[in-house]
């Protein structure tokens, strides 16, 4: 803007200097009547054109302003509903954090059916790698919700749905005081015991890990990768 600015004052004075010129040559080829003339009629065409710049200079002042507060308004628009949806990154419904999309059902199925619907979702059973995760995954349920850990194969080989084993420094199973801790694989209700981990249990807290039957009903959380 200061550039066009600055290129309008070169050329009034260029054309200030080109008016001299022009009437010093009229004032020595003409009478000094048809010199008068010739100079209104130049000095008449010269306000028109610097006229016209004026007003190309106004339009081009108000079009850029226009086009910046646009830019502007656009700008925070998407962040804003990037930061409330995460839809720039995650599909709709999914919750971004840490590079990652969190899907929380609304409806309950048992733990091979939540592995399942994770799949058809793009997703998979969430797969807790950290502390900050667990933090994370855990503040958005208020009630148990299977994650993708069982020991389905082999029992006390716990593996994540990835065939990934469970890093014993990064593991959140319950522990009880003069108790057996989780996993227990209680059989008192299935021979077979209990081989998959959800947060937390009914009606209690969610922030840790326990083993359950695989054909209990749940919510579930999927995961996903963030796009890029």
């Amino acid at each position: 803007m200061i550039f066009y600015f600055f290129c309008i004052v070169l050329v009034f004075l260029f054309v200030v200097k080109l008016w001299l010129i022009f009437a010093d040559a009229a004032r020595e080829v003409c009478p000094p009547k048809r010199t008068k003339v010739l100079l209104i009629v130049f000095a008449v065409c010269l306000v028109f054109a610097l006229g016209g710049l004026c007003i190309l200079g106004i339009l081009y002042v108000r079009v850029s302003v226009q086009l910046s507060a646009k830019k502007t308004n656009g700008t925070k628009e998407f962040d804003v509903l990037r930061n409330h949806t995460g839809c720039a990154l995650c599909a709709v419904h999914w919750i971004h954090s840490g590079g990652k999309c969190y899907y929380y059902s609304t409806v309950k199925m048992n733990w091979t059916q939540s592995r399942d619907h994770c799949v058809t979702l793009g997703g998979h059973l969430v797969i807790i790698n950290s502390k900050s995760e667990q933090d994370f995954v855990t503040s958005n349920v208020e009630e148990t919700h299977w994650i993708g850990l069982n020991d389905v194969d082999t029992e006390g080989h716990w593996v994540w749905v990835n065939n990934q084993p469970v890093n014993n420094s990064v593991e959140f199973w319950m522990k009880r005081e003069n108790e057996i801790s989780e996993p227990d694989n209680w059989t008192k209700f299935h021979p077979d015991g209990e081989d998959c981990a959800g947060l937390g249990h009914p009606g209690g807290e969610t922030d840790f890990w326990m083993d359950a039957y695989s054909f209990e009903e749940k919510r579930f959380v999927c995961e996903a990768a963030a796009a890029v």
